[in-house]
């Protein structure tokens, strides 16, 4: 398969993966956070939501619309303090999640090889292609999804006594 449809492949199916991953937990399990500096499984779906919202989508947009376009870094702790994520309800996250990853895998499944090539500057990150935006969007991802495995099996493997550690705010 070649870079763009194993990337277009991925990213799809990141928002099931997501949804797979929470199913079945309580709202207590949802919120448990191992430390007051890591995410909750609540707040890595409002994350990655957030993060393709106002990150990702709006980045692809400008990288193929524009020349030499100037693309913002989005703070994700900033964004789950203010939001408050941890108490946020998970659905409507995992739904925005899918639709709008849905429509930036639509968009750029229209992209040719040169597409691939095209430049922006990226806050924090300088001179970025699509390439290189795509593989920094697929490696955010793959993190977050270990993160939440891993949250998964220990909030599994507690059995009820999670809640000891749980944390309000990011």
């Amino acid at each position: 398969m070649d870079f763009l449809g194993d990337a277009l492949a991925k990213l799809s199916a990141t928002p099931v993966q997501v949804a797979e991953l929470v199913y079945g937990l309580s709202e207590e399990q949802l919120s448990w956070k191992p430390s007051p500096e890591l995410f909750s499984m609540r707040e890595n779906i409002w994350h990655l939501r957030d993060i393709d919202v106002e990150g990702y989508e709006r980045r692809i947009r400008l990288i193929l619309s524009e020349d030499a376009s100037k693309l913002s870094d989005v703070n994700g702790r900033k964004l789950a303090k203010e939001r408050n994520y941890n108490v946020q309800p998970i659905d409507p996250a995992l739904t925005e999640l899918a639709i709008v990853r849905a429509s930036s895998v639509e968009r750029l499944s229209a992209c040719k090889d040169a597409d691939l090539e095209r430049t922006a500057e990226m806050e924090g990150a300088g001179t970025v292609t699509l390439r290189r935006l795509l593989e920094m969007w697929m490696r955010h991802d793959a993190e977050h999804l270990a993160d939440m495995a891993e949250l998964r099996r220990v909030v599994e493997a507690n059995d009820g006594n999670f809640s000891v550690r749980k944390h309000e705010a990011a």
